[in-house]
Formats: structure tokens, sequence, C-alpha cells
């Protein structure tokens, strides 16, 4: 477990053993929930994400659950629960309680990370991923590209006739050091209109900051806990980056708050 996973997970832990003392009221009063018999309770497993296919860990990483508790037990636990505890009382969670839990230092965050495989669902393409992943500045590094149309499993032609059409420019290459001017335009205007098209399409949007299209209540996030501040989740300002794989050869777009 690396720094960042290991204080995420002791930021998620406090906080709900906090949420359960119920020494302070306002997280209660602005879910708008009774703190009488419900329960904050902490996701340990990975969900099934409709749009990716697979189980993933969900957007929430809190969740609040109704239900009865021995006051022994809890006092025992620290006032901790996850979902072990939620299946051994049968608690019932709650609809849209999902909490998004970030480190109170951490500023740049991953919003999503979105594999080739996910942002082509979302996208019906990835040509735009491509140009968001391509190099283009070194020399040395334009090879690489290759590499790239290869990892996000597009064809060269359709990537070229794509962003010939859009630039209005004559064909080019991926890997020619006479291209890399006409590269760094494709770059620019992929990240941008990854930007607007998250902006514009509920859908998309809606995936990528809650959750929602994706996994079943309660495990979207229609609240977050940042800056060591609790408020309802919203659409947030972001850069898009490739992630840290890709010279690795691990192809993503991860989202990032500005």
């Amino acid at each position: 477990m690396n720094k960042g996973t290991f204080e995420g997970t002791a930021e998620e832990i406090l906080f709900v053993k906090n949420l359960n003392k119920k020494n302070d009221l306002v997280i209660w009063q602005k879910l708008n929930i009774s703190p009488n018999n419900h329960w904050a309770i902490r996701v340990i497993t990975r969900k099934f994400g409709k749009i990716n296919n697979e189980k993933i860990l969900p957007k929430a990483d809190v969740f609040i659950a109704k239900g009865d508790l021995p006051s022994e037990y809890l006092m025992s636990n620290d006032y901790f629960l996850d979902e072990n505890d939620l299946k051994k009382f049968n608690l019932v969670p709650q609809k849209d309680s999902g909490i998004s839990i970030k480190r109170k230092d951490s500023k740049r965050f991953q919003i999503v990370k979105m594999s080739p495989k996910t942002f082509r669902k979302l996208f019906k393409s990835n040509v735009l991923a491509i140009g968001a992943s391509i190099y283009c500045n070194r020399d040395e590094e334009l090879i690489k590209n290759n590499d790239v149309l290869h990892g996000w499993k597009e064809k060269e032609d359709d990537f070229v006739d794509y962003y010939c059409k859009k630039l209005h420019v004559d064909k080019f290459s991926m890997t020619s050091k006479d291209s890399k001017d006409i590269l760094k335009k494709i770059k620019t205007f992929s990240n941008n209109k990854i930007k607007e098209i998250v902006e514009e399409n509920d859908f998309i949007s809606n995936y990528i900051f809650f959750g929602i299209g994706n996994f079943d209540e309660p495990f979207t996030a229609k609240w977050i806990y940042k800056n060591a501040k609790f408020e309802e989740n919203d659409k947030m300002p972001f850069i898009v980056t490739t992630g840290s794989g890709r010279s690795k050869g691990v192809y993503t777009i991860v989202l990032k708050p500005l």
C-alpha cells in the first residue's frame, strides 16, 4: 500500500468513526438524515461498474445504512463500521447517501481514470484519447506513437483521416519529426475536445463526477468530503492528462481537478 492509499484509508476510517460517534451533527443535518439508527459504513469491496463491465472501486468510499446496533459493539470497535457489519446486523443502505472521501492534503486527486475500453464506451471512439496520448515534443519519442495507436486499439488511417478533417491539414505521419507541429495541434485539440464533451454531455459527466449510470445505489457519490469540508458533490473544473502509466504501455485518460 503506497503512502497516498494508506493516508486515504486512514481518512476514511476517521470519517466513519467521527460520524458514528455523533458528537457533531452538522454532517447528519447536511445529509438530511436522522442520526438515530443511521450509521456510516466504509466500502471495502469492489462493485460492478455497468459501463466498465467489471468490478472496480466505486465512487462512494462511505455510505449511510439504517438499522439497530448494540451500543457495546460500537464502543468495542471505536465506532468504526464497514460492509462486514452491514451484513452482520442486516443494515439497510440508504439511497443517495454515498460519500467520496478525499485526503485533506490532496489537491490533485483523480476524478476518473478511463481505460481504452471505458473511453470507447463513453466517447464511441478512441481517436481523441490517442490524440491526447501522443508524443509530440522530442524527436526520439515519436516512434512510441505506434505503441500508443496499438494500446488504444485504433487504426492509424482512421486516426489520420479524423484529424486531417478536423484540423484541415494534409496527410501526416505520427512518427515523423516533420509532423511535430501537427501532432502538437492534435494534442491540444484532443484535450480541449474531451473537456468540451465532458462538460456538455450529461451522461458522460454524471458517470465521471458521480458514478451515476455505472454503479447501483448507494455507491454513487452524491456527497464529497475534501479539504476537511463536507458538501454536496458537484462537477468541478478539471484538466485532461494521460496518467502515469503511458511510458509503461498502460494507456489511460485521467481527469484531475484544475
